[in-house]
């Protein structure tokens, strides 16, 4: 072997060795058996909307890699067949009228035994109450020492008050962008192991919400234990689930290392050990996997793909949206004739062709094909003749605001670079285009002001399961008007209540049609331009098998396999 490859290899070890062995209370890293680490996968990602909390998670954002493996729902859906699966409900029921679902919980389900909770019973009707009102903001009954199993923490200095002070400040943007709390109108548990969940109008979706990247399970107890001790926050740091695998010790915007869950309810992972590591950038991901430091590379920067030679590209259609948004409280936006123009402008193809190189789709409708099919819905054909806008002097000088958020997404890699082609397609037709780069934070206090003055806003969408409603309504729905999900501060009766009909209707067919209308509806009127659906893609050692990406992009690692033969 060449020095040079010698040292590679050398520098390869030590970087992986470090990153194995730091502990919450070691500053030295231990050197990690050959044993271990014939059976760690190293996952490389970006720690863009990173929490260990799903329930608080910020809607829009892909951090499901981590929580997935440590929570589990009541049911999730199965991406090979696009349905609903048990999870830890072992079953359910529909009553005929639609407004009662009884999900009968799966017994012997054990929480993480980890170095900050011992758990002193299995799962039981008492979390999936406690998880679902906390995330309604309902506290009154929250939480409940004279129910407990155990009467351990009647003994700490508990204040039922500072826990429901604490429980009225804390949000959960997407249960409230979907108004969960209007939907529900009770959970009880006739049983230790039967939850009823009754509901004011009969919804469809209600289970798809269910099946959600955040709309885990927690452990009660585990929340009473914190409370006891005034260490609610806690909670959000140090998880606690029943999934399949549990955390082991974590570094802030470094790594994540997950260890196998021996008590596993279901079926055990394969690989003992993965680290998630939090690369900063697309290219130091494509970087760490060339030199053989990560196993799978999530988010590449699509102008490199073309230099892996060694392992596999997964390439998967994704269930997301990237857009943009005419802001309906500009007066200047309200001019479909301006928005038509606009959506004429915009050459979409050039944008798909410089920034995806291959890896989205142009799309002429809002719902991403992977949820419905564009197939059923007439497409927009692009005109190139603007005179219509063109032919009035007044609009030859139209000056538009267009801010554009400072995170890379999956649906965007590069939003300040499609902002600037989008600025160069509009000055051809005489709109000029001042654009401005901000953050979420900003954002959101605007949005609650009143106050952002954007005439458009690049932004998109990522959905987290099949059901359209989900897709629809946070971003055009009147409940999510002025809100951070619904960036064209748009709200249209008509829509509304063809969403509430497909929202409520059980068969499938007649949801499909109501559907259609919606997206020609939403043609014609033009709240916001679909600019592409992206990819979800993923780079992949030869080491690894059984690799696969949903369009949500959520990878279940303990069905990945190791070919111990190709070690590192």
């Amino acid at each position: 072997m060449k020095s040079g490859s010698m040292k590679k290899q050398a520098v390869k070890l030590c970087l992986f060795f470090a990153i194995l062995g730091v502990s919450f209370h070691l500053n030295a890293a231990p050197r990690i058996p050959e044993k271990l680490l014939a059976k760690s996968l190293v996952y490389c990602t970006n720690s863009l909307g990173f929490s260990f909390d799903p329930q608080k998670a910020d809607v829009g954002t892909n951090m499901n890699v981590v929580t997935e493996q440590i929570y589990d729902k009541l049911v999730e859906f199965d991406s090979q067949n696009n349905r609903l699966k048990p999870a830890l409900a072992k079953s359910y029921k529909v009553s005929d009228d639609g407004l009662e679902i009884t999900f009968y919980l799966r017994k012997k389900v054990q929480f993480h035994t980890t170095n900050w909770f011992n758990p002193s019973r299995d799962f039981n009707a008492e979390d999936v109450l406690f998880s679902l009102n906390r995330v309604m903001g309902r506290t009154a009954d929250l939480p409940e020492l004279n129910n407990l199993d155990t009467p351990k923490y009647r003994k700490k200095n508990y204040n039922n008050d500072v826990f429901q002070t604490k429980a009225r400040r804390t949000h959960f943007p997407y249960f409230e962008s979907i108004n969960l709390k209007s939907k529900i109108s009770s959970i009880t548990a006739p049983s230790k192991y039967v939850v009823k969940i009754t509901l004011t109008e009969p919804d469809a979706s209600l289970l798809a919400h269910l099946a959600s990247q955040y709309a885990v399970i927690l452990s009660k107890e585990y929340a009473l234990q914190l409370s006891a001790d005034n260490n609610l926050a806690q909670l959000d740091t140090l998880p606690v689930g029943t999934g399949v695998y549990q955390l082991k010790n974590y570094v802030h915007n470094n790594y994540v290392r997950l260890q196998k869950n021996e008590n596993y309810w279901g079926k055990k992972a394969n690989i003992e050990n993965v680290v998630i590591d939090f690369s900063t950038s697309s290219t130091g991901r494509m970087a760490k996997f060339l030199n053989k430091e990560c196993d799978i590379s999530a988010f590449p920067e699509p102008s490199q793909l073309s230099s892996i030679l060694d392992g596999d590209i997964i390439n998967t259609e994704g269930a997301n949206l990237s857009f943009l948004a005419f802001n309906f409280q500009s007066e200047k936006m309200n001019d479909i004739t301006l928005r038509q123009t606009i959506v004429n402008a915009i050459d979409r193809d050039r944008l798909n062709r410089q920034l995806f190189y291959g890896t989205a789709r142009v799309t002429n409708n809002i719902l991403p094909a992977a949820l419905f099919s564009d197939k059923l819905v007439e497409q927009r054909e692009r005109n190139t003749n603007y005179s219509d806008f063109a032919k009035n002097e007044k609009n030859m000088t139209a000056s538009l605001k267009l801010w554009v958020l400072d995170e890379k997404h999956v649906y965007n890699l590069h939003p300040l670079k499609m902002a600037e082609l989008i600025k160069y397609d509009l000055a051809k037709v005489g709109i000029s285009v001042d654009i401005r780069q901000v953050n979420r934070a900003f954002l959101v206090q605007q949005l609650d002001n009143r106050t952002a003055d954007y005439d458009m806003i690049l932004t998109g969408w990522l959905a987290n399961n099949y059901d359209p409603d989900n897709f629809l309504s946070a971003i055009l729905g009147c409940r999510s008007q002025f809100s951070i999900t619904n960036l064209a501060n748009w709200c249209d009766t008509e829509l509304d209540s063809l969403l509430l009909q497909a929202r409520t209707n059980e068969d499938s067919k007649q949801r499909a049609k109501l559907y259609q209308v919606i997206e020609k509806r939403l043609r014609e009127v033009l709240p916001i331009l679909p600019l592409v659906n992206v990819n979800r893609v993923l780079v992949v050692s030869d080491r690894v098998k059984n690799v696969k990406i949903t369009p949500f992009g959520r990878v279940n690692l303990s069905q990945l396999e190791l070919v111990l033969s190709k070690q590192k």
